[in-house]
């Protein structure tokens, strides 16, 4: 069996009015859900998907990698480690191009005829799961969502911080903890304060609301300062007993070992489509593990993403939580997932299952895909 061809295609899906307007984006309205879809093709005729960060990939540039940097490596749809390799050179320079690795692991586990994270290993078939939300809301609208997410069965809600001032973000947290703290656990993003430019958060800001979390006993503070302020990092874990998390954007192994040796973060939160693909989260997940270190995985994206998440989260003893997008009503399940042909929810109890199907165990929506690719963006990378 040998790789034949990788083609990307580009689908917009649209989004209910009156758009997202993410934390990280605050004042821009996002009226589309992108998915920058990869598939793999073998001589046999067996196919594996992948996708992109949720801000899509370079075309231009994924032409490059097969025939740049994967020359003569492409034909071997199993030889992950060595095509990994590559692509960990190959994002040095430009868009992450985790997407091919994704869609390799999805054909060897059709090959296999197993889920991905059984040749991974296996450890659980579910795993409890937060709402992950995007906006910066106003306090009762916040409260609003909160409720919802708890009656839906959520066992935790991540907020997003980075209001105009500290204060706000306090009462937000506040409200929220008031409303629904005895329920489901409380989680805070600060997204590195992106957003304040100036002013980026201090310490003595991050400080000032991590007490706050420390008192409502929050499950942990999300990336609260730049993640090359270190030194920052490890004062503001001085200062606070809330568990710090973060380490979304890292793109190999040698950025973790570098987070861990140095003791930065309490929670490594490598993501997929941006730290390395499969192989590399899990080698990721087990030097948190051997640093006694819980590695819960980043995964702002849409349903093939999650779907990977899931497969290396069921092959990862030390992940305790799935981050499950959901902001509505713009971000639920059927948009972020479109492309599929059924949507990853969660049952009643707050879990969501490891999907058991070969590969990802997702299918491909291709009627979907039809409908809303975007005009020539359908591109063959290779012959």
């Amino acid at each position: 069996m040998i790789l034949t061809n990788i083609e990307q295609i580009i689908v917009e899906v649209p989004i209910p009015k009156p758009g997202l307007s993410t934390s990280i984006t605050a004042g821009f309205k996002q009226t589309t859900a992108r998915h920058a879809l990869i598939k793999i093709t073998t001589d046999e005729g067996v196919e594996g998907y992948g996708v992109g960060t949720i801000v899509g990939q370079s075309i231009e540039f994924l032409k490059m990698v097969p025939t740049k940097f994967l020359a003569g490596m492409i034909g071997e749809p199993f030889g992950v480690e060595k095509v990994m390799r590559v692509l960990r050179i190959a994002s040095e320079i430009g868009p992450r191009p985790w997407s091919i690795e994704m869609a390799l692991w999805d054909l060897i586990g059709k090959v296999c005829k197993q889920p991905v994270y059984k040749l991974l290993g296996g450890f659980r078939d579910k795993i409890k799961a937060y709402c992950s939300t995007a906006e910066l809301k106003k306090p009762d609208k916040m409260v609003k969502d909160a409720q919802e997410a708890a009656e839906m069965g959520f066992k935790g809600i991540k907020l997003r911080a980075r209001r105009p001032t500290i204060e706000k973000d306090i009462e937000v947290v506040k409200a929220v903890h008031d409303a629904v703290g005895d329920k489901i656990a409380i989680m805070v993003d600060g997204n590195q304060a992106w957003g304040h430019l100036p002013p980026i958060w201090s310490v003595k800001t991050a400080t000032k609301l991590g007490k706050v979390l420390d008192r409502i006993e929050a499950t942990w503070f999300e990336e609260p300062l730049y993640e090359k302020n270190i030194d920052g990092i490890k004062k503001l874990r001085q200062n606070i007993e809330t568990p710090v998390a973060g380490g979304e954007l890292g793109n190999s192994i040698f950025f973790y070992r570098d987070v861990l040796v140095n003791d930065v973060y309490d929670i490594i939160q490598a993501d997929l489509a941006f730290s390395g693909g499969i192989l590399e989260c899990r080698k990721i997940a087990a030097m948190c593990e051997a640093f006694c270190k819980n590695f819960i995985p980043h995964c702002w994206n849409t349903g093939l993403a999650i779907a990977a998440s899931l497969q290396v989260i069921g092959a990862t003893p030390n992940c305790p939580w799935l981050e499950y997008p959901y902001a509505p009503p713009c971000w639920t399940p059927d948009v972020r997932d479109a492309i599929l042909t059924e949507p990853i929810t969660l049952n009643k109890r707050g879990y969501v299952e490891i999907p058991k199907k070969p590969g990802l165990g997702v299918d491909i929506n291709w009627d979907v895909i039809e409908k809303y690719r975007v005009k020539n963006s359908h591109s063959i990378i290779t012959d």
